[in-house]
C-alpha cells in the first residue's frame, strides 16, 4: 500500500511548486500583460538570403556551362566503370578534398570540369589547385573560389581558365592561401 508520502506529485502540484520560480525569474513573455502589440513588431529587412540564393545561382550556372553537375549518387554509377567500389572511392576523394563538391538545397553536388574521359580521372591541375586550397576553404568556398570571377585571373573564374592557363589558376591558388592564411 502507497501513503500519501510516497506518491509521486500530481501536476497540480508540481504547478504550485513551481510558482516560486517564476515569481523570482519572470520571463516577460510569460506574465500577463507583458506581450509586446503585434502592430510594433515588423519584419527585419534582410538581403542575406536573396544574395545567398544569387551567389548559390551564379556558382551552379559557372558548372553547368564548364561540363555540368552530378549528383554524388549519379558520380557513383559512372564511377563503376572505374572501380569495384564507387561509393568508397568518392567519399575518399571527398574527406580528402581530392575534388570539389558542395552540398545545396538537401543535395550533394560534383562540378565535372574535374574529371577527364570516361575512366573519371581527376586532373592533375585540378588536384595541384586544391593541394594548394587544402586547409583554406571549406566545400562551399571552394566552390565559389572555382566559379567566381578572380581578380588573379584577370576577373575570369579559375574554372575557365583551368583549360588554357593551368599554371596561372595554381598561381591564383597560391596567392589567395597566402592572403586567407594571413
Amino acid at each position: 500500500m502507497i501513503t500519501t508520502s510516497q506518491a509521486p506529485p500530481s501536476f497540480v502540484s508540481a504547478r504550485r511548486a513551481a510558482a516560486p520560480l517564476r515569481e523570482r525569474f519572470p520571463f516577460p513573455y510569460t506574465v500577463v500583460g507583458t506581450e509586446p502589440p503585434m502592430q510594433s513588431l515588423r519584419r527585419c529587412a534582410s538581403s542575406w538570403r536573396a544574395d545567398a540564393d544569387a551567389r548559390a545561382s551564379e556558382v551552379v550556372d559557372a558548372f553547368r556551362r564548364t561540363g555540368g553537375l552530378v549528383s554524388g549518387e549519379e558520380l557513383t554509377l559512372m564511377l563503376r566503370k572505374r572501380t569495384s567500389q564507387p561509393i568508397s572511392m568518392l567519399a575518399r576523394w571527398i574527406v580528402e578534398r581530392r575534388v570539389v563538391s558542395f552540398g545545396l538545397r538537401g543535395e550533394y553536388l560534383v562540378p565535372m570540369f574535374q574529371f577527364e574521359g570516361a575512366y573519371m580521372a581527376v586532373r592533375r591541375s585540378v588536384s595541384a589547385v586544391l593541394a594548394e586550397l587544402k586547409g583554406v576553404f571549406d566545400d562551399w568556398d571552394l566552390a565559389t573560389w572555382f566559379a567566381l570571377p578572380n581578380d588573379w585571373l584577370g576577373g575570369h573564374a579559375p574554372v575557365h581558365v583551368l583549360p588554357i592557363d593551368p599554371h596561372a589558376v595554381l598561381q591564383a591558388a597560391r596567392a589567395d592561401r597566402f592572403i586567407a592564411q594571413g
